[in-house]
């Protein structure tokens, strides 16, 4: 018997980054399920993320990836995962250390969901 399932893709932009801290955070209503398996995570710059440190993208409380360095990041980044099965449902964000004066990105989060059959 065979299991049937669907590939999602989940995207969200981070509006202006000027500061150290989760974006978005406030209620972006772009979540993983429980159960989401990840198959690939993207970071797309809009902007330059000038005079931060670093940035991963999580999950609830499960991070993603390990920590980039902002000086790394090109226009697009295939970032390794850290984690690809998701415990419990959560919302998307970029979490970012340093001090900022400006900057934007995209994060897109690849992912498959089986179904129950």
């Amino acid at each position: 018997m065979s299991k049937l399932g669907k590939v999602y893709t989940a995207s969200f932009q981070t509006g202006d980054v000027t500061s150290a801290g989760d974006y978005p955070s406030g209620g972006s209503g772009v979540f993983l399920q429980d159960g989401a398996f990840v198959v690939k995570t993207y970071i797309t710059k809009q902007h330059a993320l000038p005079g931060g440190t670093n940035v991963k993208i999580v999950s609830g409380s499960t991070d993603l990836m390990s920590a980039l360095a902002t000086g790394s990041i090109a226009d697009f980044n295939d970032v390794t995962l850290t984690a690809n099965k998701m415990t419990a449902a959560g919302e998307l964000k970029l979490t970012t250390t340093g001090t900022y004066s400006a900057g934007a990105a995209t994060v897109h989060v690849v992912y498959l969901m089986e179904s129950a059959e």
